[in-house]
């Protein structure tokens, strides 16, 4: 009963410590360098192309989880009738 009242009270206090602590509006400003911030933005790429060149892997990967995928059905299979062969 105590432990609901005071977990409310115990994160609001947890969340005004980190806001305390944390950097001012000042230091943010601060932690881009006035070169990056003079500097041009990055080119944006289209993310088609990129995403084909994805494309042609998944094939590949998803016939070797099949594979290794029926391996271990067979192993699992052979590790059953071993089990039922045993006298427990």
């Amino acid at each position: 009963m105590v432990a609901r009242l005071l977990a409310p009270v115990c994160l609001f206090g947890l969340a005004g410590l980190v806001a305390a602590c944390g950097p001012t509006a000042r230091e943010r400003a601060n932690l881009i360098s006035p070169a990056a911030q003079a500097g041009e933005y990055p080119e944006i790429q289209e993310v088609a192309p990129l995403l084909a060149s994805t494309d042609d892997l998944l094939p590949q990967q998803a016939a070797e989880r099949g594979q290794n995928l029926q391996a271990r059905a067979a192993d699992l299979r052979r590790r059953a009738a071993m089990l039922r062969q045993m006298d427990l």
